[in-house]
């Protein structure tokens, strides 16, 4: 990680973030497909912060996502397919309640804490602690 030294306010945090706490951070990378993004990965952004993430929902769906903490939610944008080896710690579908097809998984554009929001009829996959929604995010 030394190639990161030159460039001013950039800390890397070596580790298993799926485990240890990760600190507010504006961007985290994530290289390493999930089933989804643990929850304290979304308390970790900033608002305006992003994070990309290789979401692989099933074996028949797997893409890159660019995830926006605004103030009124996670707002997301698919980007094309993205192959990347399953994230020990996130990758397990335990606990899947709906896993979306191709076409749906393309339809996210918003992801929510079912603590915060409970699914409703924009719900294109459901996990454990959140679920992603076809609805855009609205600013307010």
């Amino acid at each position: 990680m030394d190639y990161l030294q030159p460039f001013e306010g950039v800390t890397v945090i070596s580790g298993d973030a799926t485990v240890e706490a990760i600190p507010l951070s504006d961007i985290i990378y994530v290289n390493a497909g999930v089933v989804a993004p643990p929850t304290s990965w979304l308390a970790a952004l900033k608002v305006g912060g992003r994070m990309i993430f290789p979401w692989r929902p099933s074996e028949e769906v797997a893409m890159a996502v660019l995830a926006t903490r605004t103030d009124q939610g996670i707002a997301l944008r698919p980007f094309g397919a993205a192959f990347f080896i399953p994230c020990v710690g996130a990758s397990s579908p335990d606990g899947c309640e709906k896993v979306p097809d191709r076409l749906e998984a393309r339809s996210i554009r918003s992801l929510w804490r079912k603590a915060d929001r409970a699914p409703d009829a924009s719900v294109v996959a459901i996990y454990p602690e959140l679920w992603f929604s076809s609805d855009e995010i609205v600013a307010a």
